[in-house]
């Protein structure tokens, strides 16, 4: 089963702080709720002296940041303040709750992905981990860095894995889901790229499940998110 997500029809939120696209948002349909435990991939740009975003509550969500260009600034209830720059990684596991706010720490315009997962526990204490990444160093590949096994990733309280990679044009991508109770979700960054025969531009996504192995080709230079997720509980 295919599940498509245009890039316009996103919820958009807009500020001073700069703007925000989300992929999943409330509706009576279904299929913007969440795939699976997935339930938030949200894609911000932040203006320089924009200000926050405003302190928002988390609680019980597994969120992974991804900072992909610019430099990122937190600052959260529990008193934690930091400045992230492009290629960092950060999870939060909410857990009982944490209250947080990001903003443009830099003097160019930041850009950063948030996906957000249903963990498999409920009020927890709040974590919080940090990494690097760096996809120049694997070019034409996809990068684990979130994973429930690979020590040399993040994790999440979830079975599921973040993979992100940055592809030249005409290059061929496999990936083998060997569980069915699994889907893989396909987010484009930047670029063009298709996804099971599906053309997928910057902001549009596919979700696939009850697939074995999905294709994915490049048409062009692309940046590439790829997410696997449980979908049956």
């Amino acid at each position: 089963m295919y599940i498509l997500y245009r890039a316009d029809e996103r919820q958009n939120t807009t500020g001073l702080w700069g703007a925000s696209a989300d992929t999943f948002f409330a509706s009576e349909q279904e299929r913007y709720l969440g795939f699976g435990t997935l339930v938030q991939v949200t894609h911000t740009t932040l203006n320089v002296n924009g200000g926050n975003s405003g302190m928002m509550l988390h609680r019980n969500m597994e969120l992974v940041d991804i900072i992909l260009s610019g430099s990122v600034g937190f600052q959260d209830s529990f008193g934690g303040s930091s400045n992230f720059p492009g290629n960092t990684l950060q999870v939060i596991s909410a857990g009982k709750g944490i209250y947080q706010t990001e903003f443009n720490a830099g003097e160019t315009e930041a850009e950063s992905l948030r996906i957000g997962f249903l963990p498999n526990g409920l009020n927890t204490a709040p974590i919080k981990t940090k990494g690097l990444f760096d996809l120049q160093e694997h070019p034409d590949a996809l990068v684990e860095l979130v994973s429930p096994n690979n020590p040399a990733s993040l994790t999440v309280r979830q079975q599921a894995a973040v993979l992100m990679g940055r592809f030249d044009a005409g290059k061929h991508i496999g990936y083998t889901l060997n569980n069915s109770d699994v889907g893989l979700f396909v987010y484009v960054i930047n670029g063009v790229a298709a996804v099971q025969q599906q053309v997928l531009r910057r902001g549009d996504a596919l979700a696939v499940s009850g697939e074995e192995q999905i294709m994915i080709h490049t048409a062009e230079r692309s940046t590439l998110l790829v997410i696997e997720v449980t979908i049956n509980e």
